[in-house]
This record gives C-alpha cells, structure tokens and sequence, in this order.
C-alpha cells in the first residue's frame, strides 16, 4: 500500500521546528542529569552510587544523546521534504493543479550486489522511499557497501537497540538453561551454552564500547556485525560522504570492538587533526577536510587456543584474506557512495598490514598507503600493490618501522617490507620538521616496539598525517634499518 503525503511545506516546517526544539529539550535534560549525578559524586560513595554512575554513563546518557541526535536528524529531513514541496508547487504553480506525493515501498537491495550496483539501488529511490528504509529496514543497508554513509550511521545506530535486546533475551535464557543444568555436571551441551553466553556477553559489551565512542560526538558507525564470534564494527571521525580526504585504519593481532576500539578511535581523532592541521600548512588557501575510519571489519587472530587453529592462527594467512575479501568492497564503497571522489588513504598495522596489502591486490580506489610494523604484505613483489594514482600526491606506498620492534622483520607473509623496492622508508625516529613556507621549526618524538605508532606528536604519525593529507612528499624519511633488517635480508632475496 502506497503512503501519501499533502505537499504542506509550511506544516513540515512547523513539525522539524517542533522535533528541534524537543532535541533541545533532551539535551537540556542531560545536561541538567549530568550535573546532578556529578554532584551527587561529592557527597555520597558506595556500591549503589556506583551502580547509578555505571547505569548513566553506559545507559542513560547514551540514550538520552541517542534521542536528541535522532530528533534533529527527524527535523533536518522534514526541512529537506519541505523544500522539495516548495519546489514541486512552483512548478506546478501554472496549472492550479494541487499536488501529492505517492511513496511506494521501496524495493529490496540486490542480493549479494557489488558496491556500484549497491550504490545504483540507493540512489534509485527518492528521499522518502530512503527515509522509510533507514525507519523500516535498517538492516538492509547497515553493512551494504555503496550506499550513503551517512543513511549507514542512522541505520547502524537503529540497529544497536534492536541487537541489544536480541542478546539480553539470550543472555536471559542461557543463563536459565545452565542455572538448570549446572546440578547435573559438567557436559557438551552445558559447556556449549557456557561458551554461547560468554560470547553474549562480549557482544553486549562491544554494544557498549561502540555507544560511549559514538557519544564523544562527530562519529560515524559504518558497519555493525554481530553475526560472528566476536563483534566487528567501523567507526569514523568525521563524516566519509563529505571529506575531501579519507583514511582507513586496519588494525592486527587482538584488536577487537569490545576492547580495543575507543582506542584506536581516539587515535584517529588525533591523526584526523593532525592531518587538517598539516593541510593547512601546505597549503592555507585550499586547506581540505579529513575523514579517519577505524576498521575492524574481521576476526582478528588472538592470543591462546587461536595459535594452534590454522584457520584462525596469527601464524596463518588464512584470517588476512578473509579480512580482505571484506576490505575491498568497504574501500570502493567508499568511492561510490560519493558524489566526488575522496583521496582515500591506506593503513596497515602488523597483521593488519598483511590484511590491507592483500585488499591492495585488487583495485580499490586507494590512493596512497602507509604500513608500519609489518610482518609481510602478502606479497614479494610491490608492484602487486595497486593503487588508484600516481602523481605527487598519490599512488606512494610507505613503511615505517620502530626500533625494537621485532614484528617489522619477521617477513612471514611475503618479503620484509624494509627490502621492497618501490616502497618509501619513512621515519619512526625523533625528527625536525622545518616548514618551508614559514620557516617554522616543529620537533616530534621518536617511538620504539610494535605498539607506539599512532602515539600523538610522534614523527610516524606526523609521516601518516601528511600523506593522509594529499602531501607525502613532506614525510621525513629514514631506512630505519636495524640489526633485524640485516638478518632478514637474506629472506628477501628467496621471494
């Protein structure tokens, strides 16, 4: 059945007024609740304050922000509707001839469609055909790549609620089903339920994880996948649709939603600043906007019983091209989701790095790409590596490597990257950065082992930062080559 909507510009107008002015409200009584639970912090200690802080900060206020941000997003698509009403009766304003709009359902996604075909569906359907999917559907296009980022985040978000009280209602009756059987002793189907629940459990806290990193404001939740064994999730710092560069972050070994994502996340909002900041240096009369995803888009390899699964094993490649097989249809999403092209920036850490340089395999719109702690990207030959140009500001692939770290010159997926010819050495040392436009002397620090190179102020991040920016050529380069380096170089020359 069709929905039918009057075309009453000045009614929308009053109802996105109304929907923002309750947003207010929301907001305004969060802030109002904030202050008294501070308070309350001065003058009152024990388990049940406790219990109150946890529930506002890990519930409460995160609905409450929830709320507020989707009644603004309610009242900005009423303006859009609004404006489109006033359009349509201008042009239909010389025959007298009142109009409606008739809003069939909208058809389902292609199945399995690639990012392009995704992007085509997308955009064939109007605005309030979009609106009534995101309200409707949201898992048609919470993971689908193509489609608008920006519809993906409202989605997702919808979708965390939902997937939250999935896994309570299992929890609930896992719980039951072992309270019942735990008198009989220890069997297959209680230590079953017991891995199911803990693996509940986990998810239910990455759902967390994931709504406090939203909270910080700016975020954008790409993908949301709950259908494995541990959560898999892509959070943005800023808006992808928009930026004009965009940088996609691929972690390794033991990076997971629940424990490692606010992290990272902050970590590219620093590298997200930094790389502004660099842009304008380059160039202040055409500073550009940054975009920075944190993507943990597969299972990671673990620590413990994984190392002796080969299947799972960090010892295997078996994780990195499943990573990538999912990598590269999110990495031309990323372009045709746009109605511009970003320049779309690749990084790499440890595992990581094996996972991005086999996505890189295939064509993938990437620009340029950064690895750093590498044990191997999955090939000996860089020429392997595709990028999408070539130029001053595209189409470089560069390495960084700390001393100390031992992970840089294992060369387990392929040759160890400092041998590679083609790739540019980039710095992990302390460095000097002399601006040559003002002459401005900047200084950064130097990180040492595998886990530092994103640390804030350092000079591998000053190196990702400008290539992120569209400006590699101001990276400060260094072989860093150690003892490590000389030992695996004859490795290098059997690839």
């Amino acid at each position: 059945m069709s929905e039918l909507l009057g075309a009453n510009p000045d009614l929308l107008e009053r109802h996105a007024e109304s929907l923002s002015t309750d947003a207010q409200r929301v907001q305004d009584i969060r802030a109002l609740a904030q202050r008294v639970v501070a308070e309350l912090k001065d003058s009152w200690t024990g388990a049940d304050l406790a219990h109150l802080t946890e529930q506002w900060e890990h519930q409460t206020s995160l609905l409450l922000a929830g709320a507020s941000a989707s009644l603004d997003t309610c009242a900005a698509r009423l303006r859009s509707q609004s404006a489109a009403q006033r359009h349509t009766s201008s042009a239909d304003a010389g025959s007298g001839v009142a109009t409606s709009i008739s809003v069939s359902p909208p058809s389902p996604p292609p199945a399995q469609g690639s990012p392009a075909g995704n992007a085509a569906w997308w955009r064939s359907l109007s605005a309030l055909q979009q609106e009534r999917v995101i309200r409707t559907h949201p898992q048609w296009i919470g993971n689908r790549d193509g489609v608008s980022f920006v519809a993906r985040d409202l989605a997702n978000r919808a979708l965390l609620a939902i997937d939250r009280g999935f896994l309570l209602t299992i929890k609930a009756g896992l719980e039951t089903a072992l309270a019942s059987d735990w008198p009989l002793g220890p069997h297959n189907g209680l230590i079953q339920d017991a891995t199911k629940l803990h693996q509940v459990k986990d998810k239910l806290a990455s759902i967390a994880a994931i709504e406090a990193t939203l909270a910080q404001g700016d975020r954008q939740l790409l993908t949301l996948d709950l259908s494995h064994r541990r959560a898999q999730a892509a959070i943005a710092n800023g808006n992808v649709e928009t930026a004009d560069n965009v940088a996609v972050f691929v972690p390794g070994m033991d990076s997971n939603v629940t424990d490692t994502i606010k992290d990272y996340d902050n970590e590219m909002r620093h590298l997200q600043q930094r790389a502004e900041a660099e842009s304008i240096r380059a160039d202040p009369t055409q500073s550009s906007t940054t975009a920075t995803v944190t993507w943990i888009g597969y299972q990671t390899p673990e620590l413990g019983l994984d190392l002796f699964d080969p299947d799972t094993s960090v010892a295997s490649d078996t994780t990195a091209k499943t990573g990538a097989a999912s990598l590269v249809p999110f990495l031309r999403g990323v372009g045709t989701a746009r109605d511009s092209d970003a320049h779309l920036t690749l990084l790499g850490h440890s595992y990581g790095s094996t996972t991005a340089g086999m996505a890189l395999e295939q064509e993938t719109g990437v620009d340029n790409a950064v690895f750093f702690g590498s044990p191997g990207l999955g090939t000996s030959h860089v020429e392997d590596l595709k990028l999408a140009t070539a130029g001053a500001d595209g189409g470089q692939i560069s390495y960084i490597e700390a001393k100390w770290d031992p992970v840089g010159d294992l060369g387990v997926f392929g040759a160890d990257p400092s041998h590679l010819a083609g790739i540019d050495h980039a710095s992990a040392r302390a460095s000097t950065v002399v601006d040559p436009g003002t002459g401005e002397i900047r200084h950064f620090n130097e990180v040492t082992g595998h886990a530092s190179y994103l640390v804030d102020n350092s000079t591998s991040q000053y190196n990702m930062s400008v290539v992120v920016a569209g400006s590699p050529q101001r990276q400060v380069y260094d072989s860093g080559t150690g003892l490590g380096d000389v030992l695996s170089f004859p490795r290098s020359l059997l690839g």
